[in-house]
């Protein structure tokens, strides 16, 4: 008899974000995150990026990305690699 949870047959992926949050400009993304239970952070998370619209098919169709680019390298700039 084993205990605990069973093995997934697929190993995880490990994934970690580091970043700053201004308490002002970001407060409702602080307000967010401190609602959400402890150990829901994860899955509160997936769930908010997932309705998000974050999906490829938000790309302009013309070929070009450069409004996509700039998009994305400002989210980047809040975050320390």
């Amino acid at each position: 008899m084993s205990r605990g949870r069973p093995r997934n047959p697929l190993p995880s992926v490990h994934v970690a974000i580091a970043g700053w949050l201004h308490p002002e400009y970001d407060a409702d993304i602080l307000a967010w995150l401190d609602a959400i239970p402890k150990g829901q952070r994860m899955n509160a998370l997936k769930a908010a990026l997932r309705s998000g619209g974050l999906g490829l098919d938000s790309l302009p169709e013309d070929g070009s990305q450069s409004e996509a680019q700039s998009a994305a390298d400002e989210i980047l700039s809040n975050w320390e690699f």
